[in-house]
């Protein structure tokens, strides 16, 4: 795996007086405070969605970051692969412990449930490579139901019995993964 922020060492604390902008001017993870250190206070987790995902599309125009991470396409595995490097590396870098994602987050959708649910599966094995290499761990997971049309008037509120079934079948999904991945 290549380094997706290579010009970028890992953030430690500097104190408040640092000039340097990639610092920890406030947050210590050490200090203690009542009896815990600020990290036992402050348990950090990415969002995946927040900063994998969003590509900071404009209503009226395109994505204005890129978030290939390297990858040729995105929506294909290779692209979910490369996403969880970056992932891995982005919270290694900032020493974030945990992550939490939808499920439609970490994998592409596939034309159907069941290759969607073995992508998921794929994804999820390769996260736990990676969990294990760094003790980063799963927060939590869940089901992205409002990205997809098929969600416009709603899942568990929808009048579509097949898509009600879908939603049923997408949460007992996210649940599963959830933890395989040892959510909190």
């Amino acid at each position: 795996m290549s380094e997706v922020f290579c010009n970028i060492p890992k953030i430690v604390y500097e104190g408040k007086e640092s000039t340097n902008p990639l610092a920890f001017k406030y947050y210590d993870p050490n200090r203690v405070i009542l009896g815990k250190t600020m990290k036992e206070h402050l348990p950090f987790a990415m969002a995946w969605w927040h900063n994998l995902c969003a590509a900071g599309t404009d209503m009226f125009g395109r994505d204005t970051a890129d978030k290939s991470f390297g990858a040729v396409r995105k929506g294909t595995m290779a692209h979910a692969k490369a996403k969880v490097d970056a992932g891995f590396e982005f919270m290694q870098k900032l020493g974030i412990e945990y992550f939490c994602f939808h499920d439609v987050d970490i994998a592409p959708e596939a034309d159907d449930i069941k290759e969607t649910e073995r992508r998921l599966d794929e994804i999820t094995d390769y996260m736990l490579v990676k969990m294990k290499e760094t003790g980063i761990k799963c927060l939590w997971g869940t089901a992205n139901m409002f990205s997809n049309p098929r969600f416009m008037n709603g899942a568990g509120s929808t009048n579509d019995a097949d898509v009600y079934c879908f939603a049923a079948a997408q949460i007992k999904k996210a649940l599963e993964l959830t933890v395989k991945l040892g959510g909190k």
